[in-house]
């Protein structure tokens, strides 16, 4: 998506995913404004959120970006097209890929300098050497000069930095016996299995000349809700609402999948769930798609 020249503060954070988040936010909060300006206290009640977290959603720093699972949600509630919802999700995917490449570049160490390490440590010792041999008597040896005598110090220094150092080089670069030792394991294990399909359950709802029917597939932090909502007469116009709960009887959620008057139409969205486990029951009710709505009939799903 083109830069649409934003400055300041929401410019800041290149690379840790910031102008996708900005973008994400700015795309909300047009969202908001095309379905008549709702106010936020209007669409957290709606989806069983807090004010607050409709507000971070569209915070212009975009340092809270809605999830995939509350994109849904805000597209379903605010009833739009789908190219909105695609256009959405792919600004959502974007941030997480920049999240990402910001994680793996802050984890990058500066390398060792083994080279520097060689020769500071081989200094070292060879210094050692040099100020062990400063209490040699003042007269070589027979048939050695002094200038043999000081070639034979440096070069012994020298070998002495140059082993100390290797060894030192040696123990910065050798893999421990722990870690080659989880290496091994891992390559001798078997592969890991794919992780599980989420689970699923059908629905399928009918009053009258309505009805609607479809599947849950139970994520973790959320219900994916897909099908779709029949009315054969323009008078007896129909809505899809679902609401999910916890294993205490909580709820944690819920949304409606828009009015169909007199025609059939499909719906995909998010049921939000955001506890560890996710929701234990879902119910979904057919209704009359007034404001306020008159349930006609519900269905109660578990999770499998």
């Amino acid at each position: 998506m083109p830069d649409r020249g934003v400055t300041g503060p929401e410019a800041e954070g290149v690379g840790d995913g910031a102008s996708a988040r900005v973008e994400l936010a700015r795309t909300l909060r047009e969202w908001r404004a095309r379905a008549g300006e709702l106010p936020q206290k209007t669409v957290a009640r709606r989806l069983n959120i807090a004010q607050t977290t409709v507000s971070r959603y569209e915070s212009p720093d975009g340092r809270h970006p809605a999830p995939e699972a509350a994109v849904r949600a805000l597209w379903s509630c605010y009833r739009l097209a789908e190219g909105d919802l695609d256009q959405a999700l792919a600004l959502r995917a974007r941030v997480d890929e920049e999240l990402r490449a910001g994680a793996a570049s802050a984890k990058v160490a500066a390398p060792v300098p083994v080279a520097a390490v060689a020769v500071a440590a081989g200094a070292a010792v060879g210094g050692a050497v040099v100020a062990a041999g400063a209490g040699e008597p003042a007269a070589p040896a027979a048939g050695r000069s002094r200038h043999r005598v000081a070639w034979v110090a440096v070069a012994t220094a020298a070998l002495a930095g140059v082993v100390a150092g290797g060894l030192l080089v040696h123990r910065l670069l050798a893999p421990t016996a722990t870690t080659g030792g989880a290496d091994e394991a891992r390559r001798s294990s078997p592969a890991a299995a794919p992780p599980a399909a989420f689970p699923t359950t059908d629905f399928d709802i009918i009053y009258g000349n309505t009805s609607t029917k479809g599947t849950l597939t139970w994520y973790n932090r959320s219900v994916g809700l897909s099908g779709q909502g029949k009315s054969e007469d323009s008078a007896d116009c129909r809505d899809t609402t679902a609401t999910s709960y916890s294993a205490s009887g909580s709820e944690l959620g819920s949304i409606h999948t828009g009015v169909v008057c007199g025609a059939s139409e499909n719906y995909n969205a998010a049921i939000p769930a955001d506890v560890a486990g996710g929701a234990s029951t879902v119910r979904i009710c057919l209704d009359d798609g007034a404001t306020p709505p008159a349930v006609l009939k519900c269905q109660d799903s578990r999770r499998p």
